[in-house]
């Protein structure tokens, strides 16, 4: 008996069962740098600022920048959990950069394969207030 094709089966399977396991859906939070994650704290902003030649700090979207620019990946940041982002290469994250947005993908464990990002409305804004 060839064990090949049983080896192949079983390797089809699993693979399919764990693209089953994908969940769509739309969140709303941050995209953000995985050196910083959820939060960019007070130290970091200065020294970006310090780095970049300016007083004071930089914002959420610059030390986003500075840190990715830095070998660090874009991560998104929810209700204080943060998710990897499995598809870096996607223009929108450096688009959205330290934004807030509506975020739409593929989410498997705590990865995230991003397919749109996108501001959220005032509306959107004025009901999470109520």
């Amino acid at each position: 008996m060839n064990p090949k094709p049983l080896v192949s089966t079983v390797a089809l399977m699993a693979a399919l069962s764990l693209s089953a396991l994908a969940k769509e859906g739309t969140w709303t939070g941050k995209i953000s740098d995985s050196h910083c994650g959820a939060t960019h704290k007070k130290d970091m902003l200065a020294k970006h600022a310090k780095d970049a030649g300016k007083t004071g700090s930089v914002d959420d979207r610059e030390c986003t920048e500075m840190c990715v620019k830095e070998g660090a990946k874009y991560v998104f940041a929810s209700k204080g959990k943060v998710y990897e982002i499995s598809n870096q290469d996607l223009s929108l994250l450096k688009e959205h950069a330290g934004h807030t947005v509506t975020l739409t993908g593929d989410m498997t464990g705590n990865s995230i394969k991003v397919s749109n990002v996108t501001m959220p409305s005032p509306t959107d804004s004025k009901q999470k207030k109520n």
